[in-house]
């Protein structure tokens, strides 16, 4: 069975600092990585893979993730943050266009196919559009849905999504938090104070 990947980059970052506060609640925040090698290999493992869709925003100095997902065959979808109404600068658009590509895939290939979801976030964007619709359309047309996602991050309405002989299999990424999770080794600056984090590769508890 063919399976399509659709990553929600920023809700598996901030779900990952997220998670951290509570599995190493010492580790500076903004020293928190995620390694993406091992999130691709967990996501692809015993699927036959015919989609691969990244999005996120810009951020500065994070090529390196981006370079890597395009090697690694993903489609990677940049958008630049835009200023917000109250002055701080936000997403724009990357939900949408990954609903976008989602719907493109559900429209263009027949079931059984896997669609598989890497976000939590339920929540209706600025037209109408969500990761939880896009479910709901997948289990309507006999597709098998996987949604991994942090607990933190987790809506809990895809629990509740169930269709006759099909529902959606969840998997939380904090069961992996010390595979896909290393500290950046170095100086941080927290609310105007410096904070020294040793480090700690993946796969290595502290």
């Amino acid at each position: 069975m063919l399976a399509h990947i659709f990553i929600d980059n920023s809700n598996v970052f901030h779900g990952a600092q997220r998670a951290a506060s509570t599995m190493e609640p010492s580790a500076p925040w903004c020293a928190v990585r995620v390694h993406y090698r091992t999130l691709f290999a967990t996501l692809e493992k015993d699927h036959k893979v015919r989609s691969r869709v990244l999005a996120g925003s810009v951020p500065p100095g994070n090529d390196h993730l981006w370079n890597h997902a395009r090697q690694a065959g993903y489609d990677t979808d940049l958008l630049k943050k835009v200023e917000k109404d109250d002055g701080r600068l936000g997403e724009q658009g990357v939900d949408e266009l990954l609903h976008l590509k989602i719907a493109n895939v559900l429209l263009d290939h027949e079931p059984p196919q896997t669609l598989v979801l890497v976000t939590g976030d339920a929540k209706a964007s600025d037209y109408g559009t969500s990761f939880l619709g896009q479910t709901e359309r997948a289990l309507k047309r006999g597709w098998d849905v996987h949604v991994w996602s942090w607990k933190g991050q987790l809506s809990p309405k895809f629990s509740k999504l169930t269709r006759p002989g099909r529902a959606v299999q969840l998997h939380h990424l904090d069961d992996l938090y010390y595979d896909l999770v290393y500290l950046e080794k170095g100086t941080f600056t927290i609310d105007g104070r410096s904070v020294v984090c040793p480090g700690r590769p993946s796969g290595r508890r502290t």
